[in-house]
């Protein structure tokens, strides 16, 4: 008969290797640089969004300067053709002799000045005329449409460059 003991089987643990000093150096050589390639992944696209923000807020100042060079110039323009028709106007109302025009309305047309008893009506065709009541004037809808009107040039105004 063979005895059996109850008591546990020590189990031999191997002992542990420790990883060479070398290998453990080159694990954390190649974590460091892993690390420093995101770091530099991260600071070029902060440089490249830095730039194209730059390249946008530039174009908008150009953008706005070229509009102004127009606008300057437009004006202008503005004040030189007002200056011709003013200058027209009044060349042409030099040019109208009123003594002529009457003499030619009675010689030629036969007309003659109305007497102080005669009563004139002349009859002026007005198409442009608009009439509204005050219903539309003061009314709820125009009292939400002038809101919102100054509501958006509030904001045009908030958001526009100066």
């Amino acid at each position: 008969m063979a005895y059996s003991n109850l008591a546990y089987e020590l189990e031999v643990q191997q002992p542990v290797r420790k990883k060479k000093p070398q290998q453990n150096r080159t694990v954390k050589r190649n974590h460091k640089q892993m690390l420093n390639r995101i770091k530099n992944i991260r600071r070029m696209c902060a440089i490249v969004v830095l730039a194209f923000s730059a390249g946008f807020m530039i174009s908008k100042f150009v953008t706005v300067h070229e509009t102004q060079q127009q606008i300057a110039s437009l004006e202008k323009d503005l004040t030189e053709i007002e200056s011709n028709t003013s200058q027209q106007i009044f060349d042409l109302e030099q040019s109208v002799d009123l003594t002529e025009i009457e003499k030619e309305a009675t010689s030629r047309l036969g007309m003659q000045r109305p007497e102080k008893y005669q009563t004139i009506y002349v009859n002026v065709k007005q198409d442009d005329v608009t009439e509204m009541t005050a219903g539309e004037v003061e009314g709820f809808k125009n009292r939400v449409a002038s809101s919102l009107k100054s509501l958006g040039s509030y904001i045009v105004e908030l958001f526009s460059i100066k």
